[in-house]
């Protein structure tokens, strides 16, 4: 079961003019967590309550308190509220932690360690930085990351002291690479990252969507592995097409830890909508198929997920789908949490 928490605010740091760092105190709770993960954070916001995911941009080991960066998105309903009035936030609500984008041993272990970043998708790969500086000896790590000025670099004089080789592309530079980014400005810096191909390179990804299929595709043509690559999506690409589905009511048994609950999934309705209209507590977050959190496995029958940007194809190749994108395509499915 995911655990919740309510902590309260250690200290606040604003890292540029629309991003803060939220340092919590968990009153003395215990909070384990792997860097590169993130927590579901629920606020009442205009009489309703919100919930939004954040990574968790501390160093589990070095930090004494979790925290989170957060960076202001136009339209952006959680984070607008956070980064303009979190000094009057007196409570959080946290919920996590949750989410595979941390290291594996290979990674720890790997010749070179590479990190993609483009905007606040820096801040569950700062985390990873610094972990894998703290347990690795002498590692070798670059940092490639786009921003829109300098003065948008989150981390700034952090990156600048920590020995990290950074690469910074500037989309609106008073100097260095400007203009657009292109998959030609991307695979150069790549390239200034590791001059030399390496076996034993692992990359960690995380930013736009669009960048980061640049940066995928970049990798791709030269040849970089698929299980060497570690990627979090914070908001997904272009809606996918819908898919086609049955047009009639179909029951769906949902194995959640220990109880059994039957769901009638009407057309059009995900298994996560329909478990929830149930009041099953299925932990969920994003409902765009980015966090995973809703993750289960398919065990019988088979169901159809419309967008992905959270599980590998050999988790999905496992039966792993992520309920809030799945519908099911059969009247024997049933999928289990925990």
């Amino acid at each position: 079961m995911t655990n919740t928490y309510t902590w309260r605010t250690a200290a606040l740091i604003r890292e540029t003019h629309d991003t803060v760092t939220v340092r919590f105190d968990t009153g003395g709770t215990p909070f384990s967590y792997r860097p590169g993960q993130f927590i579901n954070l629920t606020l009442t916001i205009n009489g309703a309550r919100v919930t939004r995911s954040y990574s968790l941009s501390s160093c589990p080991g070095e930090d004494a308190h979790p925290a989170i960066t957060v960076k202001q998105v136009t339209g952006g309903l959680m984070s607008t509220f956070i980064v303009q009035q979190a000094a009057d936030i007196k409570e959080w609500q946290v919920a996590g932690p949750h989410g595979a984008f941390t290291p594996s041993d290979n990674a720890y272990a790997a010749t070179n360690v590479v990190l993609l970043a483009g905007g606040s998708g820096i801040t569950p790969l700062w985390s990873i930085a610094r972990a894998i500086r703290r347990f690795t000896p002498q590692p070798q790590l670059s940092l490639v990351y786009s921003s829109r000025t300098a003065n948008d670099i989150i981390f700034r004089e952090a990156i600048e002291t920590s020995g990290v080789q950074a690469y910074h592309a500037l989309s609106q530079p008073a100097e260095g690479f400007g203009g657009r980014l292109n998959k030609l400005v991307v695979k150069k810096l790549i390239k200034n990252a590791v001059p030399q191909p390496q076996e034993n390179t692992h990359y960690f990804i995380c930013g736009p969507a669009a960048l980061m299929k640049m940066h995928l595709e970049v990798l791709s043509g030269l040849g970089v592995p698929e299980a060497h690559i570690h990627k979090e999506y914070f908001q997904p690409e272009a809606d996918a097409p819908a898919p086609e589905l049955p047009q009639q009511m179909q029951e769906v048994l949902m194995h959640f830890y220990d109880q059994y609950n039957l769901l009638e999934v009407q057309p059009g309705q995900t298994i996560l909508s329909a478990a929830l209209a149930d009041h099953v507590p299925v932990p969920y977050s994003c409902n765009n198929g980015t966090c995973g959190t809703c993750t289960a496995r398919v065990t019988a029958g088979r169901v159809s997920m419309a967008n992905n940007y959270a599980l590998r194809n050999s988790e999905v190749e496992q039966g792993m789908v992520l309920l809030c994108q799945s519908y099911p395509l059969t009247p024997d499915v049933t999928v289990q949490i925990g």
